[in-house]
């Protein structure tokens, strides 16, 4: 009996690896990765504390009008005389309020919230970024692993013709070298199929460490590289849609941004500042006095305004104005990064349309060259078989339908990379096809 628990203990421990292992097999789509990778992704998250950062200085930035209120109490006793009486100690509690306000800080209030819009746009063209970068490498992925099911399906091909081959050598209708041919056909073509699931293997563990899973991951891709040629309206689609909008923007908002804090700088230099300060003083002599009589307190506190201005700021030699230039020149190399970008946009579109239009026209020549070359290799085949074609032109007939094929599914990649593209060029809606 004691040995039929260990037997049922084990059991149920192998089961519960077995389902843990089950648990780690994860299949996904493209829009499940894209899901992944915005949810896990580490890129993500560092964006978002980025935001985080920018909302904190956009709400405290008023501070600056709240005052510094400090108290403070003390009991003090002259150096003499040296009798220790309570009358001649003194208890002194003061309180200070004190505030200092200049125009500057309108304009730090400007460039907080400057920055923080610019925060939040930052952050959505990373999730745009990262879903456009996550879709590539996932039709990359597929495109690796419909190329590797198509080569296996040739290796059971050559193997099957392989076996044919030393049958027929063995019953003498064909000679012994057309077998040595087509067994090194096979062991390359085995050697070759082998090494292409260890790269895809690979490329899935790094693929998993992208959508911010453990490289452990066992995952498995769902989807096709079939997708439904669009017909694209440039014009209607380029006045509907801003080219990189976001980048536009994101450069607008960094000039306004060094705008804020020049002039910010400029008031420094050239306006007062304002400082209020008001402090009480309430002191009383002689410890052994009624603490609650007011009148045993006298108040040596003040009230004061007062305008101050830094000359020297205005020098300019000084710091403000060092900085002041400095920023003069930053923003002098955003706009012409900006002027820059929008030259780019117009080249970038059109480029994109370009290779959209080419791609399209190349897969119609995809799918005719492989009409051809199925009908070329399932005549050689049938000749082969009858003895009236050589085992050389079996496999370069193969070879091109193999090539064909493979053709076909990298301009589907091309095509797809080329929509995303411009899904993220545009940031264009997930209807816009319908649309």
């Amino acid at each position: 009996m004691k040995r039929l628990s260990s037997i049922l203990v084990c059991l149920f421990a192998a089961s519960l690896l077995f389902a843990e292992g089950e648990s780690e097999k994860i299949v996904i789509d493209v829009e499940k990765a894209v899901e992944y990778a915005n949810n896990y992704s580490r890129t993500i998250k560092s964006a978002s504390i980025d935001v985080d950062s920018k909302s904190d200085a956009r709400n405290h930035v008023l501070n600056a009008f709240l005052p510094d209120v400090s108290f403070s109490g003390t009991i003090a006793k002259p150096n003499e005389p040296d009798e220790i009486k309570a009358e001649y100690y003194s208890a002194i509690g003061s309180a200070q309020i004190s505030l200092s306000w200049g125009l500057s800080i309108i304009e730090k209030v400007k460039k907080a919230n400057r920055d923080y819009e610019a925060g939040v746009l930052s952050f959505e063209m990373a999730i745009r970024q990262n879903t456009r970068d996550v879709k590539k490498l996932f039709y990359h992925l597929l495109l690796q692993q419909k190329s590797l099911e198509n080569d296996r399906k040739t290796l059971e091909t050559t193997k099957t013709r392989y076996e044919s081959t030393e049958k027929s050598y063995r019953s003498g209708n064909a000679p012994r070298f057309d077998v040595l041919q087509s067994r090194v056909t096979y062991q390359n073509m085995k050697r070759d199929v082998d090494n292409a699931e260890i790269a895809l293997e690979r490329q899935k563990r790094e693929f998993a460490v992208v959508l911010g899973l453990s490289p452990e991951a066992k995952i498995e891709l769902s989807g096709s590289l079939e997708t439904e040629i669009v017909e694209l309206d440039k014009a209607k689609l380029l006045e509907t849609y801003s080219a990189y909008a976001s980048d536009i923007r994101s450069l607008e908002l960094q000039i306004e941004s060094l705008d804020a804090e020049r002039r910010g700088l400029n008031y420094d230099s050239w306006t007062p500042t304002l400082s209020f300060n008001y402090a009480t003083k309430q002191t009383m002599t002689g410890l052994d006095k009624n603490w609650l009589d007011g009148a045993n307190w006298s108040d040596k506190g003040s009230a004061s305004l007062s305008l101050t201005w830094n000359f020297t700021n205005a020098l300019p030699f000084s710091n403000n104005r060092i900085k002041y230039h400095d920023l003069e020149r930053q923003q002098e190399q955003l706009k012409l990064k900006l002027a820059q970008k929008k030259d780019d946009i117009s080249l970038d579109s059109a480029k994109l349309f370009d290779e959209l239009e080419t791609s399209s026209r190349a897969l119609d020549s995809c799918r005719e060259n492989i009409k051809l070359a199925e009908e070329s290799y399932d005549l050689v085949s049938r000749a082969y078989r009858a003895g009236s074609a050589e085992l050389i032109e079996v496999r370069d007939a193969e070879a091109q339908l193999n090539k064909s094929r493979l053709a076909e599914q990298s301009e589907l990649y091309t095509y797809i990379c080329a929509l995303i593209d411009l899904e993220y060029m545009l940031d264009l809606p997930k209807d816009w096809k319908e649309r």
